[in-house]
């Protein structure tokens, strides 16, 4: 830590929770209740860890100001009396995960992370037929080729490339070789591929799926059916390659995803049997793969858990956000790394979230959080699962934390 010529304090080395790359060489700065980011932190970051110097908002009930023990009061009585609560969000450090299902498990209802529909997509298929999977620090070290599958995942993992694939690895010679099948990088992603060998070939969104067919059927010595997609140079460079990894974000594929994670699976199968391959599905914001975690932890299910009667099940339809809110009477929504706006519902709605959430109309019960890795430590997970990364505090604005406001109503409930 500096102290700056203007006074507050100066931290490196900061993690950042937010995609789920887990970028740890970010700067804050620091001066009373505000916060500016410098070197090592992209455009989404900076905007999302910057503070100005107001106080934070004051709980409030039905509009109204109150007192934090008002609030918690009014949520807890909100809560002992639902016939069907809901909730959704999930956006917080392990601790706050752990301590919002606590409280679900007493007060009964569904638990579902708002950033869960791709990783659903991809344990559709790691659940029903596996698939083989690497991380962040061996796709960085080894994978000579890469294959970006569907839109440029960087446009939610903005330093996707100059953290996970820059130019060359430690254990390859010359360049990277990037390919982008259906997608193409944007112009702050085309900045980080510098130096790499990058080749963009078009698909259709609609024909992900297709492609991804042939090239399986290409590589398994098969003659796929005639078509415009000339996809065998792609083959042979996927079977020239001493070890190659294919890279999507399913949440940004069309709502074929999950064949489409599908088939990518399939193709890396196929690359093994003589060669080596693996892929690196990209998820994880807001702690998601922490929420995912907590949940197999605690609960013995992933997420999209239910509650009734003092028994646990788990139903990746029924309590999925926006199908349990059509049933709900009551909606808890906790977003503490970001001011994620609920999805509208007819649900009384507890707020646990960022101070600077807007709503479209205003909560039964609003009670403003810190952030996770600025106003409290906690331990977030990062997208490959492999790594826990924890966050330090490096301010106070009176804040508490998403798991001090979730034990405080469940002491509450009557």
């Amino acid at each position: 830590m500096t102290e700056p010529l203007s006074g507050g304090s100066t931290h490196a080395d900061v993690v950042c929770p937010f995609c789920g790359l887990g970028c740890d060489d970010v700067s804050l700065t620091v001066q009373g209740a505000s916060v500016k980011a410098g070197e090592g932190v992209c455009g989404r970051a900076a905007a999302l860890f910057a503070r100005s110097d107001e106080p934070a908002p004051s709980p409030r009930v039905g509009g109204k100001d109150v007192s934090l023990e008002e609030a918690l009061r009014a949520a807890a009585d909100l809560l002992s009396s639902a016939r069907s609560a809901v909730y959704g969000g999930l956006g917080a450090d392990v601790d706050g995960v752990r301590a919002v299902i606590k409280l679900a498990s007493k007060t009964g209802g569904s638990v579902d992370h708002y950033a869960s529909p791709g990783m659903f997509r991809n344990l559709s298929t790691s659940q029903r037929k596996g698939w083989i999977a690497t991380t962040i620090a061996e796709t960085r070290n080894r994978a000579d080729v890469v294959l970006v599958i569907g839109p440029d995942p960087s446009k939610a993992f903005h330093q996707l490339y100059a953290k996970v694939t820059p130019k060359t690895g430690r254990f390859f010679e010359g360049p990277r070789k990037i390919v982008f099948l259906g997608g193409e990088p944007t112009e702050e992603a085309k900045a980080q591929l510098e130096g790499s060998s990058v080749e963009l070939i078009a698909v259709p969104a609609a024909e992900l799926v297709n492609a991804l067919a042939r090239l399986h059927t290409l590589l398994a010595g098969g003659k796929p059916p005639v078509g415009d997609l000339d996809l065998a140079p792609l083959a042979e460079t996927l079977k020239a390659a001493k070890y190659s990894v294919l890279i999507w974000s399913a949440s940004s594929l069309e709502a074929d995803g999950d064949l489409v994670v599908e088939r990518a699976a399939s193709v890396i199968d196929t690359l093994n049997v003589e060669g080596r391959a693996a892929c690196l599905p990209l998820s994880g914001k807001d702690n998601l793969t922490g929420a995912y975690h907590a949940s197999l932890w605690n609960i013995g299910f992933p997420l999209r858990i239910g509650f009734r009667d003092g028994v646990s099940d788990h139903d990746q339809q029924a309590y999925a956000t926006e199908n349990a809110l059509k049933h709900a009477d009551v909606a808890v929504w906790t977003s503490s790394f970001r001011p994620e706006q609920p999805p509208a519902s007819d649900a009384k709605l507890i707020a646990v979230a960022h101070p600077a959430t807007r709503f479209a109309s205003e909560p039964a019960v609003f009670i403003p959080v810190g952030q996770p890795g600025l106003d409290h430590g906690g331990l977030v997970f990062r997208a490959d699962s492999v790594v826990g990364l924890p966050l330090a505090k490096y301010r106070d604005a009176g804040l508490p934390s998403v798991a001090e406001i979730a034990k405080s109503i469940l002491e509450r409930l009557s």
